[in-house]
């Protein structure tokens, strides 16, 4: 991971930036009744595992054309996995729905950067 690789995400309803952490809930997300939770699971991560958000990442998408979206990293016991993604509006919608628990950046800087620490610094992603 290269930091510069990486731009804030847009202000939102949700306080939702680069930094903040995402908790999985047990809140369907789908019609068929999926949860962050099972996303997690799905995705190879447990119940010690959080989303630590690193922010907008610009790409190409399939036709060419630049695409935007906010991806984060799967923080578990075991050190960092799984780098999700979302589009900015999906994801807000999910958290709308209750699907995901919002650490905001302040929260993680004034209590969970050890563990964010600890677990970005074990294992290759």
């Amino acid at each position: 991971m290269r930091p510069g690789d990486y731009s804030q995400i847009d202000e939102n309803r949700h306080a939702l930036a680069a930094g903040a952490i995402l908790l999985a809930t047990e809140t369907p997300i789908t019609l068929g009744g999926a949860t962050s939770k099972d996303f997690v699971e799905q995705q190879g991560g447990d119940d010690t595992t959080f989303i630590f958000l690193l922010g907008v990442r610009r790409a190409r998408g399939p036709l060419g054309d630049a695409v935007e979206f906010v991806e984060g990293v799967f923080l578990s016991e075991a050190g960092p996995g799984f780098h999700p993604t979302w589009d900015h509006e999906q994801l807000l919608r999910e958290i709308d729905l209750g699907g995901w628990k919002v650490v905001t950046t302040d929260e993680m800087l004034a209590s969970w950067v050890g563990r964010v620490e600890e677990r970005m610094n074990r294992g290759e992603p």
